[in-house]
């Protein structure tokens, strides 16, 4: 879908919204929160099911706590 149709189709969503009632728009406000959630939890068992990128995080965290960190900026230079 062109970045154009997809605008189109997020301003005919809106206008579909702004005409229902009080009531059905916090019934599709709560449907978007879940839909947002899942989509959280979904990512979150995608990354936690790759034992390599898992293992990353926890090394990361734990050089973390550990203080073996840089600054940004010395970051920042050599990027």
């Amino acid at each position: 879908m062109s970045k154009t149709a997809t605008i189109k189709k997020g301003e005919s969503i809106l206008a579909d919204f702004e005409r229902l009632s009080k009531k059905r728009k916090k019934e599709a406000a709560d449907f978007v929160a879940y839909l947002r959630v899942k989509e959280e939890i979904e990512a979150t068992k995608e990354i936690i099911s790759d034992k390599d990128f898992l293992k990353s995080i926890i090394q990361g965290d734990e050089d973390f706590r550990a203080g073996r960190v840089k600054k940004w900026s010395e970051v920042r230079e050599d990027v």
